[in-house]
């Protein structure tokens, strides 16, 4: 997988998802440290060298980095604040009203979410001047200068980022930024903008965690993240973290004039792997936001663990997973197709087969060999024990065969990559290795412990030092754990309230607690 690309989905489910997965778009958040705005898009950085930390230009409006500023200067707004307790206006801990944070110009079209990006402003105004405290020990600054959709029509001004005023192309090219010259969001609401293509397609809920994320930058402004002058992809980890943590308040219903569902929070994570680096671009490049599987991590983390958890984030970052192409790594990323001796069955089946049977080589009788057989109707195949293959693959344990539907592993294969083979093909081999451990799990439970077992296989082929790991026929390269994650996007359940597959936010949650952690935390799932 290399690259942006565009893609047309496998017909299988969930048409508004797989429409927006079959894009090729840019980044939405748009903020780092060093500068102003200190936006990058994906396609820019795709043609910028890996190596070259550093930028001369000072023209905001046609360099995403914007200048290059100096935290001494005391005119430099993104340096240090002559008093960290007062923040950009002076003493003040009252939030303000909606009206006087969102100035909707004078000739504004109507969205269909107009009214979720109200009522998330006013959250977000009122939960942070309650939350900052709590973190950082001193007031919330309420954002002095507010909220501005921008779209052709309007005459009002937008504040100017670096210039006086921002113009409509201005912001159209950055999407939605947060600029600390002015202290103000900004968001493109144009009749050809991005983020009425992902509403539209993913639903209005993507407005809000866009919101949230952007919020978290003037957070940063706020405690003197950005004079520290942390690597971008740090300052965009913690705001993906509490855009999820103020995702999961609006899930829970606490948000004023706000309902999220599961298929919202599931838009959310779309969104985050549409948005992810293009591989091969180092993650510690200016202005990089992280790998697909790095950006949906650092959302969950705040979901699952909330606002104080990613406060900590600048001090303590979550791992990152590597995002350049080893020199000796396939030029694009991917294996061939097929069962030949490179091909990509060849591979990923040799390799499961090479680690379980590592992992059972005490135990009496050890791993079998497993087999692979195409199936040629996937609503039935022959093994008693299997109903369809309708997820891609199923394990059968009276033959030790593993059957795929071939159509649809190609149609992924050809559309995102070689590892959605490996992740489809891991979660039948996980189910065997349930199997020989006796787990009595059912259902959902069973389910994304078959996630969490796969993660624990791709933990023993990532790459170590930029190189692939001794002993291992398969090797983990940029973009194949964001193409795990597009895969999941298709077969989770779209309601929690299903619990047979879990939804794709569980199933990414436990396949990332495999990656990231042992064999071990997935097997104390097991009930003794």
């Amino acid at each position: 997988m290399t690259g942006w690309r565009t893609y047309t989905f496998p017909v299988r489910r969930r048409a508004a998802l797989v429409t927006m997965l079959s894009a090729s778009l840019a980044v939405l958040a748009a903020c780092g440290a060093s500068s102003p705005v200190a936006v990058e898009r994906s396609r820019e950085l795709a043609d910028q060298p890996t190596t070259d930390p550093t930028s001369d230009s000072t023209d905001p409006t046609t360099d995403p980095t914007g200048p290059t500023s100096d935290p001494t200067d005391p005119t430099d707004p993104t340096g240090p604040s002559t008093d960290p307790t007062t923040g950009p206006t002076g003493p003040s801990t009252e939030p303000r009203p909606p009206s006087d944070i969102l100035d909707v110009g004078n000739a504004k079209p109507e969205r269909s979410y107009d009214d979720l990006v109200a009522a998330t402003v006013a959250d977000l105004e009122q939960l942070w001047s309650t939350t900052y405290p709590e973190l950082y020990g001193e007031p919330y600054e309420p954002l002095e200068g507010g909220v501005f959709p921008a779209y052709p029509e309007r005459t009002d001004p937008v504040p100017g980022c670096g210039n006086d005023e921002s113009s409509y192309p201005d912001v159209q090219a950055y999407v939605a930024f947060y600029c600390s010259v002015g202290d103000f969001i900004a968001y493109d609401d144009g009749d050809d903008s991005l983020l009425l293509q992902l509403s539209e397609e993913l639903g209005d809920s993507v407005m809000g965690v866009v919101l949230a994320h952007e919020w978290g930058h003037a957070i940063q402004q706020r405690n003197g993240t950005f004079a520290q002058d942390p690597a971008t992809i740090y300052t965009e980890q913690q705001a993906d973290c509490f855009s999820g943590a103020w995702t999961a308040r609006a899930r829970n219903g606490e948000v004023d004039g706000v309902e999220f569902s599961d298929a919202d929070v599931l838009g959310g994570l779309a969104a985050l792997i549409t948005v992810r680096d293009p591989i091969n671009v180092s993650s510690q490049n200016p202005g990089a936001h992280g790998s697909g599987f790095d950006r949906v991590g650092a959302f969950q983390v705040g979901y699952l663990n909330g606002f104080a958890r990613c406060a900590e984030l600048i001090d303590t970052p979550l791992p990152l997973v590597p995002n350049e192409l080893s020199p000796t790594g396939n030029p694009d990323g991917n294996a061939e197709w097929g069962d030949g001796p490179r091909g990509i069955l060849t591979i990923v089946v040799g390799d499961l087969n090479r680690y379980w049977q590592l992992v059972f080589a005490d135990q009496e009788g050890g791993f079998p060999e497993l087999t692979i057989v195409a199936a040629d109707d996937p609503t039935n195949v022959d093994c008693a024990e299997v109903e369809s293959v309708d997820d891609g693959a199923a394990f059968c344990p009276s033959t030790n065969q593993v059957f795929y539907d071939a159509e649809y592993l190609r149609q992924l294969y050809d559309q995102f990559g070689d590892f959605t083979v490996g992740y489809t093909l891991g979660t039948a081999w996980s189910e065997a290795a349930q199997t020989l451990l006796g787990s009595p799990l059912s259902d959902e439970p069973r389910s994304l412990l078959n996630d969490c077992l796969t993660g624990s296989w791709v933990n023993t082929i990532l790459p170590e030092n930029g190189q692939p790991p001794a002993g291992t026929l398969a090797s983990i390269e940029p973009g194949d754990l964001d193409e795990a994650i597009q895969t999941v996007l298709l077969i989770g359940d779209e309601d929690a309230e299903e619990n047979q597959n879990g939804t794709a936010f569980e199933k990414i949650d436990s396949f990332r607690d495999g990656v990231l952690n042992t064999l071990n935390t997935c097997t104390d799932r097991i009930p003794d």
